[in-house]
């Protein structure tokens, strides 16, 4: 983590070894008074996390306090706090994945900062609840990247699996984009259409864009390059249709590029009557 200069306060404790040997000789007595806050803390409003669960990480991070303070020196940033730091990323981490508040990540870091600054002299409390603000800090954030991280790699997963890549009849592949796929999805699921279209000796490959959300357009556009790659030399026509004209547009220069045929449709029933009569099928309208 980089170095953050903290220009407006002086965070040098008044006797380092002195502190960091406070914070080793009494690190058994902290636990035990952190455990006893953390259980009763208000900050808490699902107590579904036990104190037990994270003893090892916090016992982890009184050790590393301890190492710190022994520098005569708890400034954030700082080299004598980069493994403090480091530890509580780690843990914003781990109590995202495993699906616990960040009230309790709050409480836990609070709590074990009052249980801490209680046992020191008034200045070195000063600089250890400066410095148990920061962690806090780096651990919140480091929770709400992870949440969103994972957020992400589920809303990836359900378009992947729930993105329709369908025959409409035999010999009619369809792919329906919906959403905002990443082009990693598109890429998987215009795989998937194109292995049904081969596997059923069908003449087109209909891919309907009329789901898909600007950015999903943008993904679309670098997916379906490495796809028209991959598609190169094929007789199978590609029908996209309900494309923006931006999209449309592009669709048709690169496959134009790549020698496949193309076609766009203002309309999805309009690509699917066009598909249904390449495959062989004969259309009648009722009177």
């Amino acid at each position: 983590m980089a170095t953050i200069a903290f220009a407006w306060y002086d965070l040098a404790v008044s006797d380092g070894p002195q502190v960091a040997t406070v914070i080793r000789e009494r690190s058994s007595e902290i636990l035990a008074s952190w455990i006893v806050r953390f259980e009763r803390s208000p900050l808490r409003f699902r107590r579904t996390t036990k104190a037990a669960t994270y003893t090892a990480q916090v016992a982890n991070l009184v050790e590393l306090l301890g190492v710190a303070a022994s520098a005569s020196q708890l400034q954030p940033g700082s080299d004598a706090t980069r493994e403090l730091e480091r530890s509580a990323a780690f843990l914003g981490g781990q109590f995202a994945s495993e699906g616990a508040t960040g009230y309790d990540l709050a409480a836990l870091l609070l709590e074990l900062r009052d249980v801490v600054a209680g046992i020191a002299t008034p200045d070195d409390a000063t600089a250890l609840t400066r410095l148990f603000e920061w962690l806090t800090a780096i651990a919140l954030d480091s929770f709400a990247a992870s949440g969103l991280q994972s957020l992400r790699e589920r809303v990836a997963e359900q378009l992947e699996l729930g993105t329709p890549v369908i025959e409409l009849l035999p010999k009619v592949p369809a792919l329906l984009l919906v959403g905002a796929p990443s082009a990693t999805t598109i890429d998987g699921l215009l795989a998937r259409a194109w292995m049904l279209a081969v596997g059923t000796a069908a003449p087109c490959l209909i891919i309907d864009c009329g789901g898909l959300a600007e950015v999903g357009e943008g993904n679309f556009e670098t997916a379906y390059k490495e796809f028209l790659h991959q598609a190169e030399g094929s007789a199978i026509q590609l029908l996209v249709s309900t494309a923006r004209r931006a999209l449309r547009d592009r669709a048709a220069a690169l496959a134009k590029e790549r020698g496949l045929a193309f076609q766009h449709f203002e309309r999805l029933d309009s690509a699917v009557g066009h598909a249904l009569e390449r495959a062989g099928y004969l259309l009648m309208k009722r009177s």
